[in-house]
């Protein structure tokens, strides 16, 4: 260790040992970057710390933040809108949650100036959306070889989609042998449409046609036994001589998917795709989900497409120099508590900054994260090296968020001396909302309260707010299973997962010259 560290006295104990970091000190960290706002361009872009709507300093670097505010503390104004115009300004890429258009409405009009393609995907207003098909990017990596990536992406989907009804009742067998058919569907699904084919509201409509007994024991006998599909459908039909038993995991399928039955214009909106998600890391694209946030019923569309955007965007890393992204995506997630948990996202936040991803989490506190992801909460504060504080009610943050900007000591009248946190939780919640009070961990610098400037109060070029594409949404084709099938049983088409059960395509009348294991009808000729 350096010497010099403890001759000034470093590590040396002392009553102190923390004190609150001064402006200068954070303006000169070597991890913040000076924003002129009324320049054209910036040198980059990332959360304010300090500034006055004129000048601003903001951390540029790859690190992850969290920012915790109960609702109505301004994390929109203070940061959701700052940070896309920064985005806009750095020619940086951009996923922003918006459950109420604001953050559109207030910044699609300089984005757009800057040249960039934005997307919206408006869950509120569906003629107003441009179009996303969750199962596109899974069928092409079937398709293309990559089933493992395929079959993972597809149990996302189905585990997002159970998420919310899991939450809601204790008894979750049904709801699991419900996702086993969806999945056991879906495979068969995915395996046997056309492109054209390969949309939810057709699959929707495939699910109400085959999860009765018969539907599904004659799907189960056309196809490759040992394949994933096929152990599935082996789990459900294990209950096909138990109607009840049967009938109430085909409702809860039913239930599960009732959300694209009600709302028709929904599966036709998700049934094609109007840009191409892996363009999010070649070119400064803006994308804005705008999703009721007064009822959770679509949360789990948002979940999917984050998770699936980041897996496409890990792999089109990997074919560029350094493993990362030519044009850095930042991931602004309004009401991250809120919304259905995302499948390994402590490994996700992880990975993303190598590849040149970060995140940006809003909450209002802890109990929100440790209820959706249980121990893995921890581990995903625990890699947001920023923590922004705004005003919270919940203990437990409160006293952590004390405990973490340390301790100082009173000098007394008499000499004696008391130690005393930096901020107490009484302090923590006097935070001044109207004068934009937060308080600030960054990095390994000393904790800093200040006053950030309301998105008003910023000079950022003013343009009109840009008007929401007007899609006209696409007439779906829908899967024609019953050809599909009698196809197989007249060997007009390969049995469904031959190659991945034998390494290659087979048909009926080859069974006899398959391994018993294949389990394949003998008497279909």
């Amino acid at each position: 260790m350096n010497k010099e560290n403890f001759e000034f006295g470093r590590y040396m104990t002392t009553y102190s040992d923390s004190r609150w970091a001064d402006s200068e000190e954070i303006k000169n960290a070597h991890t913040t970057t000076q924003i002129d706002i009324e320049n054209e361009i910036c040198p980059g872009a990332g959360i304010p710390i300090t500034g006055d709507g004129r000048t601003v300093y903001v951390d540029s670097t790859d690190t992850h933040t969290m920012i915790f505010g109960s609702t109505g503390s301004k994390k929109t104004r203070l940061f959701g809108m700052p940070l896309i115009n920064m985005f806009a300004m750095a020619g940086e890429s951009f996923i922003a949650t918006d459950p109420k258009g604001e953050l559109y409405k207030k910044t699609s009009g300089l984005v757009t100036a800057n040249g960039y393609k934005t997307i919206v995907l408006d869950f509120r207003n569906l003629h107003k959306s441009d179009c996303w098909n969750p199962l596109m990017i899974p069928y092409e990596l079937y398709h293309h070889g990559d089933r493992e990536e395929a079959v993972s992406m597809l149990n996302d989907f189905i585990t997002s989609l159970a998420e919310s009804q899991k939450q809601s009742t204790k008894d979750r067998y049904w709801i699991d042998m419900a996702c086993s058919q969806a999945i056991a569907h879906l495979l068969f699904f995915i395996e046997t449409s056309t492109q054209d084919e390969a949309n939810i509201f057709s699959f929707v409509n495939f699910c109400a046609s085959k999860s009765d007994p018969f539907g599904v024991e004659e799907i189960s006998e056309c196809i490759a036994d040992g394949s994933i599909a096929s152990i599935n459908y082996k789990n459900i039909l294990a209950n096909k001589e138990a109607p009840v038993t049967f009938g109430n995991v085909s409702s809860t399928l039913a239930s599960l998917l009732n959300i694209f039955v009600i709302r028709k214009t929904l599966g036709q909106m998700l049934s094609q795709n109007t840009f191409n998600i892996r363009d999010l890391g070649k070119s400064k694209t803006a994308v804005y989900i705008i999703v009721p946030d007064e009822k959770s019923t679509m949360h789990f569309l948002v979940t999917t497409f984050i998770k699936q955007t980041y897996e496409t965007l890990i792999d089109e890393a990997q074919k560029h120099e350094g493993n990362s992204l030519p044009v850095r995506l930042n991931f602004v997630l309004d009401e991250f508590g809120n919304i259905p948990k995302i499948a390994d996202m402590s490994s996700m936040i992880s990975a993303a900054r190598s590849r040149n991803m970060r995140f940006f989490l809003m909450a209002q506190g802890m109990k929100q994260l440790v209820s959706k992801y249980g121990e893995d909460a921890h581990t995903i504060k625990g890699n947001c090296d920023n923590w922004i504080f705004l005003t919270s009610r919940e203990f437990d943050l409160l006293e952590e968020i004390s405990k973490l900007c340390g301790n100082t000591f009173n000098i007394g009248y008499d000499g004696s001396i008391e130690m005393r946190p930096l901020i107490s939780v009484s302090e923590l919640q006097r935070l001044s909302k109207e004068r934009g009070e937060v308080l600030i961990l960054h990095g390994r610098n000393y904790p800093f309260v200040t006053e950030l400037p309301d998105i008003d109060e910023y000079k950022f070029k003013s343009y009109p707010s840009v008007p929401p594409p007007n899609t006209e949404l696409p007439k779906v084709t829908l899967f024609k299973a019953d050809k599909v099938i009698n196809d197989i049983k007249n060997n007009k088409r390969a049995i469904p997962f031959s190659v991945e059960v034998y390494g290659k395509e087979c048909f009926y009348k080859d069974a006899y010259n398959l391994p018993e294991a294949g389990g394949l009808k003998s008497g279909w000729q």
